[in-house]
């Protein structure tokens, strides 16, 4: 008889980068009940608090379970973590690692939570990333497992999505001319707006960046047109931008938004720290620097058709796959292979 075991899956932060990745791991393991016992501890069960408040007791809420609960594996942030027990299965959520894109009291946070991590490396069964350079990296901090698991993505829900509207509404509801505007990603810290702004901004096409949450607009930012934009508008903006380009100034985890760029044709062009220059080189994209965006966009200005094939190859990070990896993960965990 198949022996049933509980996996709490702890979410911290659906308005996060990784949030899509989060969501994604839950719908891949709702359904095995027949395999395992699984629950879901999610922030939003705090929804109706203040963010802070939320994050503090979700937090409390998760460190009281994992210590205390009748729990066999657990699926976690290390950022959310400060005590790991031995005898608990801990598969941890890493994707990235760098400080500098935090401030003040959360990069002092982060940087001891890191330092915690690594010191209990030894009580971590598995660190899973969503590109071969953090799960490399994470392999030389001295963790014994770590397993890249690659970013999924509904390409038939984001075709639809497009298909859906009328392109030329949305586009004249925000002001914009189909293949005459730049999108320089999800809005946000650290992003590289600034940057693409700074050296962009001679050719004298208007720049836009999206977010699902109403944020507010950093002064510098002023020749930025910021889209609150739902799921089904920011795919009609990704396919009918000129270019979509990141120049994050943090090691990314991979760049969903560039991915998701490319899915819909869409040329795409990226700092490539982290996780992101693996992406970029998948459709032959080289990374960019501050010296060399201005002649890179121009290139892609002068070429007005990219082969088709070139983005066949991103079209391929099907959910399936993506549900697939994560079941037989924690399969494997529970040793019910």
């Amino acid at each position: 008889m198949t022996q049933f075991k509980r996996v709490v899956r702890f979410m911290i932060n659906r308005n996060d980068g990784a949030s899509q990745y989060d969501i994604q791991i839950d719908k891949a393991l709702s359904d095995q009940s027949n395999e395992f016992s699984y629950i879901v501890k999610d922030i939003n069960d705090f929804k109706s608090l203040p963010r802070v408040l939320a994050l503090i007791i979700f937090w409390m809420r998760a460190q009281y379970i994992l210590l205390f609960g009748q729990v066999d594996v657990v699926i976690v942030s290390p950022w959310m973590m400060l005590i790991y027990p031995k005898y608990v299965s801990i598969i941890s959520i890493a994707h990235h690692y760098d400080p500098e894109v935090f401030k003040g009291i959360r990069k002092i946070y982060i940087k001891f939570s890191n330092w915690l991590f690594i010191l209990q490396r030894s009580r971590v069964n598995l660190v899973v990333s969503c590109s071969k350079y953090w799960s490399e990296y994470y392999r030389k901090k001295g963790f014994r497992y770590t397993e890249t698991i690659l970013n999924g993505f509904d390409i038939d829900l984001m075709k639809k999505s497009v298909s859906n509207l009328d392109a030329n509404l949305i586009l004249k509801r925000f002001d914009l001319v189909s293949k005459n505007y730049i999108h320089l990603g999800s809005y946000g810290p650290a992003k590289g707006q600034k940057i693409a702004i700074k050296f962009l901004k001679k050719f004298n096409l208007p720049m836009v960046a999206t977010n699902s949450a109403k944020l507010p607009l950093d002064s510098d930012l002023k020749d930025l047109k910021f889209i609150n934009a739902s799921f089904e508008e920011y795919n009609v903006l990704l396919k009918h931008a000129r270019a979509v380009i990141c120049m994050s100034e943090f090691k990314e985890g991979w760049c969903r938004v560039l991915h998701e760029a490319a899915i819909h044709s869409t040329p795409i062009l990226g700092s490539g720290l982290g996780g992101m220059n693996e992406l970029l080189e998948i459709g032959g994209f080289k990374p960019s620097s501050s010296e060399t965006l201005y002649d890179d966009f121009r290139a892609l200005m002068l070429n007005k058709s990219i082969s088709n094939e070139k983005f066949d190859p991103y079209r391929t990070f099907t959910l399936e796959k993506f549900y697939t990896s994560w079941r037989h993960c924690i399969k494997k965990i529970l040793h019910l292979n």
